[in-house]
């Protein structure tokens, strides 16, 4: 069982309405997602910010249809959480077509489309169960730095689920997610792994590890 999907109720998208403006919400309000940093702000994410979201997607919606990565991610954020102001629903959740969105946002590099992707194969939300492709979009995001990624692509790799076994790259990810903060989680798991591992395979990874560059995220 990977440590972030959609359904624990963390990811690293965008937090939308409750991150957005008062007087708005998600439509599932129990979620805590943590937002990851935005690069280049546009004119749909301000309209959202105001709490003007019909116009916000609209905007979004056109922008997709140009190319912009950015609002094909944020067309495919709102239909995986869904949004509603008060009791009224503005995008009813609908996760196949969140999925149609975030398949074109993640192929073109977005690496939170990645991690969110990961997450619909990972628990078949509107599209079918494939812990292999669920491995594929966490391992492209792992490689734009993308830390939940990072740290699920090591457990997969650890376990043999989805991707071949591979306790080395299994303990590089996690070291790499350790690094940027998850020690509370990836602290343990690389003791643990270790403990099964030959010292040389531990260097062999932590090399690996810091060798590693980060593929150009895409906005």
């Amino acid at each position: 069982m990977r440590f972030l999907n959609l359904m624990s109720g963390i990811g690293l998208g965008l937090i939308l309405a409750s991150s957005f403006g008062a007087g708005a919400m998600a439509a599932n309000p129990t979620s805590a997602r943590v937002p990851a940093p935005d690069i280049d702000v546009d004119q749909g994410d301000i309209l959202f910010k105001k709490g003007h979201y019909e116009k916000a997607m609209e905007w979004w919606k056109t922008e997709a249809e140009k190319g912009s990565v950015n609002a094909l991610y944020r067309v495919g954020a709102a239909y995986r959480d869904g949004v509603a102001r008060d009791k009224d629903v503005i995008v009813a959740r609908d996760f196949e077509e969140a999925a149609r969105w975030l398949i074109r946002a993640a192929e073109k590099g977005d690496e939170r489309a990645h991690f969110d992707l990961g997450g619909l194969y990972d628990d078949g939300l509107g599209v079918e169960k494939s812990p292999e492709l669920a491995a594929r979009w966490y391992l492209a995001g792992a490689e734009r730095g993308q830390v939940a990624c990072q740290y699920n692509i090591a457990v997969m790799y650890e376990d043999g689920v989805g991707i071949a076994k591979n306790p080395v790259e299994a303990y590089k990810w996690y070291y790499l997610a350790a690094q940027q903060g998850f020690v509370e989680f990836g602290g343990p798991a690389l003791e643990k792994l270790s403990r099964a591992m030959e010292p040389t395979q531990v260097r062999d990874a932590i090399r690996m590890a810091r060798e590693f560059k980060s593929k150009p995220i895409v906005r």
